[in-house]
């Protein structure tokens, strides 16, 4: 898989988890009533002031251990089952909910300010922790191969740029009192994205078991 492939790849599930209506999205849209326009900004540094030393702390550790074949294939076939569970429960959530909005979270951190509260959110949330175990972990192994930790971060990149996008816009939204949430749209959204992560998920386990025996 070159980055041709991995990109788009980072993209696609990327978006899964940025427009799904989360406890992250509620307090960068609680904040931002609070605290200004640019709160969701805020929001995504916290959120990223997390989330970039726990990927580049997978890589170092995956950068140990992806010299043995049966251990990196064990990690692509994991995210792959990792994306198809993902995908359904996030399809299942979207089918049983009537529209796109969450109630806030019941947390104290709303009131710290967009920053710690990004930073908190993203760090107490058992799930954000799973997906870069598993999904993430081999989307990180992938481009270790193709560029050791400078395809990490590049990786990285390509992935935190939706949340700054996104954070930011619904932040600003929320603030001049626009609706990001109506229609039912992100919920459509997010029934669309789950069903296609579900299809990576199969696709990414066929290429790892296609790959061939494995080695010691």
């Amino acid at each position: 898989m070159g980055w041709d492939e991995l990109i788009p790849l980072i993209v696609i599930v990327s978006a899964s988890g940025v427009l799904s209506p989360g406890p992250l999205f509620v307090v960068t849209v609680t904040s931002s009533l609070r605290n200004g326009p640019w709160a969701g900004l805020k929001t995504s540094t916290g959120h990223a002031l997390v989330e970039f030393p726990l990927v580049m702390a997978i890589a170092a550790g995956l950068s140990t251990v992806l010299q043995n074949r049966t251990v990196h294939l064990a990690i692509g076939l994991v995210g792959g089952v990792a994306l198809v569970v993902f995908g359904l429960l996030g399809a299942v959530g979207a089918l049983r909910r009537e529209n796109a909005e969450v109630r806030p979270p019941h947390h104290r951190a709303i009131n710290y300010g967009p920053l710690l509260a990004g930073t908190l959110f993203t760090g107490l949330n058992p799930f954000f922790i799973a997906w870069w175990l598993t999904v993430g972990a081999s989307l990180i192994s992938r481009a270790l191969e193709l560029a050791s930790f400078a395809g990490v971060v590049l990786l990285f990149a390509s992935h935190i740029w939706m949340d700054y996008a996104w954070l930011t816009f619904v932040g600003y939204a929320a603030y001049r009192g626009l609706s990001v949430t109506g229609q039912g749209a992100l919920r459509y959204a997010e029934l669309a994205l789950s069903l296609v992560l579900v299809f990576l998920g199969i696709w990414l386990g066929y290429n790892v078991l296609s790959a061939g025996p494995t080695s010691p």
